[in-house]
């Protein structure tokens, strides 16, 4: 495929090109046919056009990345030993040490205390939208209602 930032032997990876979204018929570029192209360090390399060839050309990229025999080993962040093998975060790590770090209670501990945070930030948007609205309906000033939700000052019981 023609361009320089088309994959290459001097530029290995994976590029898509595909057209603006067909479904909008507002898009200022005109529909195009998808274009994609892969070359790997170990020199495999493919090109295609077409939306189904596209797709199975990115399964295929994917499915080729950790069996790569190019892929240089580097240390497990978990147990230090050389892996080619990627941990959800894309960060190298044995498949085995990951779901064992995964499972500690000390990492469970911490997901929960995220999504404990994650709720109450929610909860705390949901009551200050509910003010928000009251104090509208109530005719206050949105520069005093700005002041009143952000904590700037109290309401005053009546």
């Amino acid at each position: 495929m023609a361009g320089d930032l088309w994959p290459g032997p001097n530029f290995p990876g994976l590029r898509v090109r595909a057209p603006a979204n067909p479904n909008n018929p507002y898009s200022p570029r005109p529909l195009e046919t998808p274009q994609g192209a892969y070359w790997c360090r170990c020199g495999a390399h493919r090109a295609t056009t077409g939306h189904h060839a596209v797709a199975e050309l990115v399964a295929e990229w994917q499915a080729h990345q950790p069996q790569c025999p190019a892929r240089a080993p580097r240390p497990c962040q978990h147990c230090g030993q050389p892996t080619t093998e990627r941990a959800p975060g894309n960060w190298p790590a044995h498949n085995a040490c990951h779901h064992a770090w995964a499972a500690r209670p000390v990492e469970q501990r911490r997901r929960q205390q995220a999504a404990d945070r994650i709720q109450a930030r929610q909860a705390q948007r949901r009551k200050a939208a509910v003010l928000r609205a009251q104090l509208r309906r109530d005719g206050t000033p949105e520069h005093v209602i700005n002041a009143i939700v952000s904590g700037g000052i109290t309401a005053a019981p009546e």
